[in-house]
């Protein structure tokens, strides 16, 4: 998927996130996509080829160093 899927406009509401493992969602209530991208970044969350909450991204690095 790529991140113009996972990060849609819900109107006048902002934007949303979704992971790409457990589709849990983040919500940003910021004009752009861009800012979208950048807060949820900020907040925990990995956005580019693969979307992933906190959660994931925590599972996934434990994963790749132990």
């Amino acid at each position: 998927m790529t991140v113009h899927m996972l990060v849609r406009s819900t109107g006048r509401r902002g934007w949303t996130v979704r992971c790409d493992l457990c589709e849990h969602t983040f919500a940003a209530a910021v004009a752009g996509r861009p800012e979208a991208v950048a807060f949820a970044e900020t907040n925990g969350w990995i956005v580019g080829e693969c979307t992933w909450c906190p959660m994931c991204a925590a599972a996934h690095t434990s994963r790749r160093t132990a």
